[in-house]
């Protein structure tokens, strides 16, 4: 073949792309190029666990997407950070491993996506993980990608669990196995104290194979189509040169629920009004590209804890700083050693329904900065925790289009959170709960007092304002490019784009709709299921 010519082009290393790549050359049989807009995956930050807050915000990590002003969130803008780096939010997310409710996916199946439901994923999902212990019915080792309880426990975790099983939520020992509900620890992926991003798990074991070629500092441009089929990629490197690749069998998007979408529009797929309004020669009508976006809303309530044992005092406290530091980096153990989250309970809104609906998460962390959560700034002068809360399931649905053909102008995104009554019921049904379980005695024995939104907030409408004015995202964005088969379905089953030959998608825009809780792990699903595809296998 031609120096720039392959069997396959993956737009996208991250949570998907990393997996496919791995996946399609493991055999030798196929020439891939792997592009990826960001840098390497040196930075030792990217490999604490706890290192997400040194990276969320102003970091050359980070793609810095923003929402335009929600009208239903006191007009913010929200902030929505995504990885920009080999492995993509898998470097930079906070690592926790949730595969979603198995009635979601089997809804999926249900709705136009054939092979799609519980019982077809679960393969994929087993053999993607290495989980020391499970039930194997369930659970895989083995894989790629290493899949631990949540490795800092403390006072405050056992305070949380403990308050959550007083509230007569379940416990859960396995929210990956048989049952989804319950409070459970969080599992994370983490090896050896250190994150398991798909840069790690998957790509690091690959980059030495001959038939894989991985260009970084290279951001896609467009789509090269010719008549309806797409043959190459477009894109530019760091030091502004044009580039082209050609695909002789498939081109992959794999970039994100944001650029995937952003790229078809820029290649003439989509709606064509939105396309004309952009400069942009329509050239396949797919009215459904950047449409369906749906994200979790996280509002958050946030407690003064009376035990020094928090993010705050380590950030706080020089010598408690230190103190974390020599702790990680001689035992792997310690505050730095996972995410700032530890413990969720995922529930139904009341006792009894039991379908879960709200998920609440525990972050041993606070202060009144928007970011705080991350660990990354504005953290209280106090120890403090956060307890934040979403809806699982949100009704609403945004939007994200170009507004220009320039490839490297953000596309506009209109999130349009609380934008229906149910969602708006849910959000104020978890603060709700989250204010019955820390009254809890377990809870109340480690807790000063509520700091945000504070006794002054009392009423629903109080709540619905703080809501409005305090929410933020969840780093749960999908949907844009929907799978399905109706007349708004970007991809079909197969996660072939619609009316383009020799493109498919397979990163979190295919979501029809949330698989309740976090994105990641079913992203590389997506991942490895596509490379089956392709290769015309089935998961063993």
């Amino acid at each position: 073949m031609a120096e720039n010519q392959f069997d396959y082009v993956i737009v996208g290393a991250g949570s998907a792309g990393c997996a496919l790549a791995e996946r399609l050359t493991a055999d030798g049989r196929r020439k891939v190029l792997l592009l990826e807009a960001g840098g390497e995956d040196k930075d030792r930050w990217l490999r604490v666990p706890l290192g997400i807050g040194k990276l969320i915000t102003g970091s050359k990590y980070i793609w810095p997407f923003s929402t335009e002003a929600e009208p239903e969130m006191d007009g913010n803008r929200i902030y929505w950070p995504r990885g920009k780096v080999l492995g993509g939010s898998s470097s930079v997310n906070g690592m926790v491993f949730v595969r979603g409710d198995r009635e979601q996916f089997d809804h999926w199946r249900d709705s136009g996506c054939p092979g799609w439901g519980y019982e077809d994923v679960l393969p994929y999902f087993k053999r993607l993980e290495d989980r020391i212990g499970g039930d194997p019915a369930y659970r895989g080792s083995g894989g790629p990608v290493s899949v631990i309880d949540v490795p800092h426990r403390d006072q405050l975790t056992e305070a949380f669990y403990q308050a959550c099983v007083q509230q007569g939520i379940p416990a859960n020992p396995d929210y990956n196995a048989a049952t989804y509900g319950g409070v459970s620890y969080l599992q994370v992926s983490i090896r050896d104290g250190r994150r398991c991003s798909t840069a790690v798990a998957y790509l690091r074991p690959a980059r030495g194979r001959s038939n894989l070629e991985v260009a970084t500092d290279a951001q896609a441009t467009g789509l090269i189509i010719e008549g309806n089929r797409a043959t190459g990629v477009h894109y530019q490197t760091s030091d502004g040169a044009a580039h082209q690749a050609k695909a002789e069998n498939e081109v992959i998007l794999c970039a994100g629920p944001i650029m995937t979408p952003q790229l078809l529009e820029l290649s003439g797929i989509g709606n064509p009004e939105i396309l004309k309004n952009a400069g942009i020669t329509p050239l396949a009508n797919l009215p459904g590209v950047g449409e369906n976006l749906q994200d979790h809303l996280q509002v958050r309530i946030t407690y003064e804890c009376k035990l020094p044992i928090t993010v705050n005092d380590m950030l706080n406290s020089k010598w408690r700083g230190m103190l974390s530091g020599v702790q990680y980096m001689l035992m792997r153990r310690g505050l730095l050693s996972t995410g700032s989250v530890s413990v969720h309970a995922i529930t139904p809104e009341t006792m009894e329904s039991t379908t879960p609906t709200l998920k609440m998460q525990l972050a041993h962390v606070s202060g009144a900065d928007r970011y705080a959560i991350t660990g990354g700034s504005g953290v209280d002068p106090h120890p403090g925790f956060t307890i934040g809360t979403f809806n699982l399931h949100p009704d609403s649905r945004g939007t994200l289009h170009i507004t220009s053909a320039d490839p490297m102008a953000h596309p506009e995104i209109h999130a349009n959170y609380l934008s229906t009554e149910r969602d708006l019921a849910l959000s104020l049904a978890a603060l709700k709960l989250t204010r019955e379980i820390a009254q809890q005695p377990a809870l109340k024995e480690v807790t000063v007092r509520e700091v945000l939104p504070g006794p002054d907030a009392v009423t629903d409408e109080d709540l619905i304002a703080y809501a409005r004015s305090t929410g933020q995202t969840s780093w749960h964005p999908i949907g844009t490019c929907k799978m399905g088969s109706d007349s708004m379905a970007v991809v079909d089953h197969e996660l072939k784009v619609h009316g383009i030959v020799g493109l498919r998608v397979a990163d979190s825009s295919v979501f029809p709709h949330h698989m309740s809780s976090n994105t990641n792990a079913p992203s590389i699903m997506v991942g490895e299921r596509c490379a089956d595809l392709l290769m015309g296998k089935t998961a063993a």
